[in-house]
């Protein structure tokens, strides 16, 4: 028989209690007692994913940091599995909802049977399968308390940030959508912005309803605080124009209206909307249609001033949807709406023109999208984030910002496990 920690089951609706019981600022550290307590384990840490895409941090002391790229808690976040430590006893299991990775639970394992660790330096530790599984469910579950309490205090924000933000880019960042990170059923959307210095302008959105994905990626022109105004001014234009029922064009024509009356002489707005029929997708099944699978899904997709995008299908990167109607706030109006196809297996990358400095024109886009399929649309986001910092020497002029969409379609088998995309 299994010793303590593999015969406690946790109960889910008691940690949930726990928390609720909690103020919001101690919400997730209650649940991290409750699961102690049961489990009988040592020490239990919540480590959230910095805003910078760099490190793990203890959400209650921000000198606890675990960089991502090179250590342990860093591979359970990356790669979205549980890691074990056998020198120090700990397990680190990915605290993630929806494909968007919170960060990582860091649970000191008690010293009873649910593992073992032969010592050797080759040997690698060994978690009783049970135990694995219930600390993939509590860390799920831990997602979901982060996200519901997140809304009522500052705890988790601040905890996420590394360095101060500037006002410009406190605006910007609370334009964004709570998830950088979409995993839903169909497609996998994931979207990283790496402010410049004045950052303000750069924003993208998305949002799935029942029978469509919509999203927009904006350019704001100018700098810090006035352009963080321009891009609220459009960012909730649109949001106001799509939840009043407003076709795609509907959309652009309000962004368009709402700068001539409201913006400055001169001031614009470059972006790119876009929306994925849904309709024929249930549950991850494909309804009966008039069209076979194979005929993909259609893309509807509005480019005003903005630069084309890169789609990859079959490991063939093509330059797709180039700019066919002026920015927001120039000219008469009147936006050209594009269909795409989108195939199981496609991947559509979007950018903003930070995207394109000068200092970067020697980085390969395609042959990086290439050479990254096989990677979770989420560490491409960052990945290639990285890859254009290094390739302008860390110093960037301009907001860059991207969206890549990833299209499964209805006839691809997929699961989740834990809140994370474990694939075909």
């Amino acid at each position: 028989m299994l010793a303590r920690m593999a015969t406690r089951d946790v109960n889910l609706a008691k940690l949930l209690i726990a928390a609720e019981d909690a103020s919001p600022a101690a919400a997730v550290f209650a649940a991290t007692q409750e699961l102690r307590r049961v489990l009988a384990t040592g020490e239990v840490k919540f480590l959230i994913a910095d805003a910078g895409g760099n490190a793990l941090i203890d959400h209650l002391d921000d000198a606890v940091r675990e960089d991502l790229n090179s250590t342990l808690p860093g591979s359970a976040w990356r790669n979205q599995r549980l890691e074990l430590d056998g020198e120090f006893r700990r397990a680190y299991v990915p605290v993630t909802v929806r494909g968007d990775a919170l960060g990582v639970l860091a649970v000191e394992l008690p010293d009873d049977s649910s593992w073992t660790w032969p010592g050797g330096l080759s040997e690698p530790v060994v978690l009783h399968e049970l135990v694995a599984e219930q600390l993939s469910a509590i860390a799920h579950a831990l997602g979901y308390i982060v996200i519901a309490n997140q809304r009522n205090t500052d705890v988790y924000q601040t905890a996420m940030r590394s360095t101060p933000f500037e006002l410009a880019m406190e605006i910007q960042r609370r334009l964004l959508p709570a998830a950088f990170v979409c995993e839903g059923g169909s497609f996998t959307l994931a979207a990283w912005l790496e402010p410049s210095a004045s950052a303000g302008g750069d924003t993208f959105d998305y949002v799935a309803s029942s029978d469509r994905l919509t999203a927009s990626l904006t350019d704001a022109v100018g700098h810090d605080v006035a352009a963080a105004l321009l891009a609220t001014l459009t960012v909730n234009t649109l949001r106001n124009a799509r939840r009043s029922g407003a076709t795609l064009v509907e959309q652009a024509e309000a962004a368009h209206q709402a700068m001539l009356t409201h913006a400055q002489d001169g001031q614009f707005v470059t972006g790119i909307l876009f929306e994925v029929d849904l309709s024929t997708i249930h549950g991850g099944a494909q309804k009966p249609a008039a069209t076979p699978p194979e005929a993909g899904a259609s893309l509807r997709l509005i480019n005003a001033g903005h630069p084309g995008g890169l789609l990859l299908r079959r490991g063939k990167v093509t330059t797709v949807a180039p700019a066919g109607s002026p920015p927001f706030g120039i000219g008469p109006g009147g936006f050209k709406q594009y269909e795409l196809r989108l195939l199981p297996g496609d991947r559509l990358l979007l950018m903003t023109d930070g995207m394109f400095e000068r200092s970067a024109a020697a980085f390969d886009l395609p042959g990086f999208l290439r050479d990254t399929a096989d990677r979770h649309p989420r560490n491409v986001a960052q990945d290639l984030s990285r890859a254009f910092l290094a390739a302008t020497g860390g110093t960037i002029k301009d907001d860059a910002a991207l969206m890549l969409l990833e299209w499964h379609g209805g006839t691809t088998s997929r699961q989740t496990v834990a809140g994370a995309d474990a694939g075909p």
